[in-house]
């Protein structure tokens, strides 16, 4: 293994230098290199006395074969990459288990599910904090985050630091919210107010167009939750860049723009106006409207 230019002075651990078929490499090289310090080259032993890792919990055997420390580190990019392909995300069906894609088996990456107990959690590449004995622990705990009721799609990501930075906060759960019961009468309130709405423009304007919230529903809720959190942490100023989809329905009860402005704006007051001093507007389009609110501290 061949280092380029001068060896720094390092301060590191495994979990932040070294990924993947690399680190289980690396864990081979230092094996040999506490056998013996000759057996690696000049600027690899160096490395070595300037850190050691730390030790795993499954001990690495002598002479292991690479197959299993790159089959399990391959499994778990495998999970953190492709996992969301089996994530439990449809409440109403039963969702394909994670050992169901072929992806996302052992036996893909010509290991075997027992072999993963040998090899140590350390070639997964877990965050601090996350400990687990052996690497079929920690493989099991990366199906609970990517397989669970989250899907974590950030694969295509061609930033190393972003995309290292959503997968340590995925897997550490920083901001992860603490478990908290559901107000599920709330929630059903709110829900039945947007359903409410667009029925009722359907209805009424069905040749207009306005790019139904339908489908997506709990985006309101989910605006009340993020807007009101952020005022805890005192967040003064929200602004949303919204899209076409649902924007009506944010406007009217996130913002809380009057049922009667919304309407207003359906009546197509532009042909009942003989010039634009009358108007008064510019005559755009009500879905790329937009609306400011300032609630009281008790809203």
């Amino acid at each position: 293994m061949g280092w380029v230019g001068t060896v720094r002075n390092f301060d590191m651990t495994l979990d932040n230098e070294f990924h993947g078929p690399n680190l289980g490499y690396i864990l081979e090289l230092y094996e040999q290199y506490r056998k013996n310090p000759d057996a690696v080259d000049l600027a690899t032993r160096r490395l070595f006395e300037k850190w050691s890792p730390s030790e795993p919990a499954a001990p690495i055997s002598p002479g292991r074969d690479l197959s299993s420390l790159t089959g399990a580190a391959n499994l778990a990019q495998a999970i953190r990459v492709y996992g969301y392909l089996s994530a439990n995300l449809d409440p109403l069906e039963d969702t394909a288990s994670p050992t169901d894609n072929p992806l996302l088996t052992p036996e893909f990456h010509k290991i075997q599910e027992e072999d993963l107990t040998n090899v140590p959690a350390e070639v997964l590449n877990l965050p601090a904090g996350q400990a687990s004995r052996n690497a079929r622990e920690g493989i099991e705990l990366l199906r609970s985050i990517y397989c669970g009721t989250i899907g974590y799609d950030y694969g295509h990501i061609r930033i190393p630091e972003e995309r290292d930075w959503l997968y340590q906060v995925a897997e550490t759960g920083d901001f992860r919210p603490p478990a908290q019961k559901v107000n599920g009468r709330k929630l059903l309130e709110r829900l039945a107010q947007v359903e409410a709405f667009e029925v009722f423009l359907h209805r009424l304007y069905p040749g207009k167009t306005r790019f139904s919230i339908e489908g997506l529903d709990m985006l309101v809720p989910i605006l009340d939750e993020v807007i009101a959190n952020a005022a805890l942490e005192e967040i003064c100023v929200t602004l949303i860049g919204m899209a076409h989809r649902g924007r009506l329905n944010v406007l009217t009860h996130v913002l809380q723009k009057p049922y009667s402005h919304i309407l207003a704006e359906f009546a197509d007051p532009q042909g009942r106006a003989t010039t634009w001093d009358e108007l008064r507007w510019t005559g755009d389009v009500k879905y790329h409207m937009g609306a400011y609110r300032s609630p009281r501290s008790d809203q």
